[in-house]
């Protein structure tokens, strides 16, 4: 239906394009992944890390560290619309599937901050675990999930009344999140137990520990939530967890120091952002192999959802 309301008002699908911030040349490199080649350098702030892009691909968004503010990119023009200037040096973004709200974990005054996606006013600040970091919300109740680092936990806001109504602990330093919306569960990249804890949304219990490689760090899930693809900064390779028998079945070499992880809305291929090496890593999830190593800019690390679910252009 909304397929067939996109052609009759004269709009066709384009591929996606993925977005890599490059910490070391305050650029963002804008990759074509119909054709897996870089098309456009768009210059943000200072260090920018963290990023999201929303479902539509019409907005991306950048944290710069250092200038303490936020890059807001048109996704159709590739050009920065405005740059909004935040009271800390914030890493962690997300924008939540209606794309009316933009999501930002303050590391420093531990407290996830909620702004208007138009207007970008603070609209709310709720005070979370200690140094929270990665963001992710659930497509089947809008509850947002938020990763605190020196807390070992997650903290879980309700979407709608944006209180806190849940804690769960996890393993050591949790960095990236993801939650499967269709089998309630959520997914944290440990980055100093070397693991993944595996929470239960219903009723936020522990149900397994996965040990993956050294230093993970973000986490992605591909093939309809059956393959979680976990990087491991220290040992160079993304490790990949079958969902099911919550087992670690493969590692994949990848670029040095794999940071952010995304799935092309194809569900079949991931994008790794590999830091030291200043490349992406293309892996074919169907046979766990990497087709293509994409050049990009200095220091690449893309953390957050970089990919937005699909893009349409006018004709």
């Amino acid at each position: 239906m909304v397929l067939a309301g996109l052609v009759q008002a004269g709009l066709a699908w384009s591929s996606p394009f993925a977005y890599i911030t490059n910490q070391g040349d305050n650029t963002v490199s804008v990759i074509d992944t119909a054709h897996n080649r870089v098309i456009r350098s768009i210059d943000v702030g200072d260090k920018p890390a963290g990023i999201a892009v929303s479902d539509d691909g019409s907005r991306v968004y950048v944290t710069n560290p250092k200038s303490r503010d936020l890059s807001v990119i048109d996704g159709e023009m590739h050009r920065v619309l405005r740059t909004v200037p935040l009271s800390a040096p914030l890493v962690g973004v997300a924008v939540d599937p209606s794309g009316k709200r933009v999501l930002l974990a303050d590391w420093f005054n531990h407290q996830l901050l909620v702004y208007d996606a138009t207007s970008f006013q603070l609209r709310s600040k709720i005070p979370v675990g200690q140094a929270p970091t990665g963001i992710a919300v659930s497509r089947a109740d809008g509850k947002i999930f938020v990763a605190n680092r020196d807390s070992n936990s997650v903290s879980v806001v309700d979407g709608t009344s944006l209180v806190v109504v849940g804690e769960v602990s996890v393993g050591r330093h949790p960095f990236g999140i993801s939650v499967d919306s269709r089998t309630g569960r959520l997914f944290t990249a440990n980055v100093e137990s070397n693991d993944v804890s595996v929470v239960s949304t219903k009723d936020l219990t522990l149900v397994a520990t996965v040990r993956v490689g050294e230093r993970p760090y973000a986490t992605a899930l591909v093939a309809a939530g059956r393959w979680l693809m976990v990087t491991n900064q220290y040992d160079n390779t993304v490790s990949v967890i079958d969902t099911v028998s919550l087992k670690l079945v493969k590692t994949i070499d990848v670029g040095e120091y794999p940071e952010g992880i995304s799935t092309h809305p194809d569900d079949r291929h991931v994008y790794v952002a590999n830091w030291f090496s200043n490349d992406v890593s293309v892996i074919d999830s169907r046979n766990f192999k990497v087709i293509k190593i994409i050049p990009t800019g200095e220091g690449s690390r893309a953390i957050g959802q970089f990919i937005g679910a699909g893009q349409f252009l006018a004709r």
